[in-house]
């Protein structure tokens, strides 16, 4: 096996690289504009995406004018978006109805966040969006544990997390019939 070369670049060596690049992608690169930063409340710090400044004077307008704006729509989707991508809920295969569900309950309460109290209207907004997702998965799980006690009715098997709960259920429920059993016997036979 032979050993990789662990040579640093040094000036000279990173000028004659320069040196060999043409003139003219040298200009190109050189004079490529840089690209346009879409005013969403976006920062120019890394990881910051929505910044509460941009969107409390988005919320603002939005009040005055009534109804929300396409730019504070945008706004509460990218937090939404942001919020899903978390371990806690990345993982859900229904992650765009937790999404949905979390924007419905954001459009009929966005007017609630009143700017006198706080000036922190994500927040605000994360909050909803936090609180609808649980109870989203809070919904889910009645439905889930419907389907799988109607699964267990006809015979079938339930998913995974019913069936656990479901055995520990059956054998409480074979331990109280045995228990019930041996008292009738018992009294049979006294």
């Amino acid at each position: 096996m032979a050993k990789k070369s662990t040579k640093t670049a040094t000036p000279a060596a990173i000028e004659e690289i320069i040196e060999d690049i043409p003139d003219e992608v040298i200009a190109e690169i050189i004079d490529t504009p840089e690209p346009e930063v879409v005013d969403i409340g976006a920062v120019e710090k890394p990881g910051v995406y929505v910044t509460n400044k941009a969107l409390l004077a988005e919320f603002k307008r939005s009040r005055e004018k009534g109804e929300m704006t396409n730019e504070l729509a945008k706004m509460v989707m990218l937090i939404c978006e942001r919020y899903a991508r978390r371990g806690s809920y990345a993982s859900y295969t229904y992650n765009d109805d937790l999404q949905s569900f979390a924007l419905m309950n954001l459009v009929k309460s966005w007017k609630s966040f009143n700017p006198e109290k706080s000036q922190n209207p994500f927040a605000y907004f994360t909050s909803c969006i936090h609180n609808s997702f649980l109870q989203y998965l809070n919904q889910e799980r009645k439905h889930r544990n419907i389907r799988d006690a109607l699964l267990v009715e006809n015979g079938l098997d339930p998913s995974y997390t019913y069936s656990g709960a479901y055995k520990y259920e059956g054998d409480k429920a074979d331990n109280s019939t045995e228990h019930h059993h041996d008292e009738k016997t018992e009294h049979a036979a006294e």
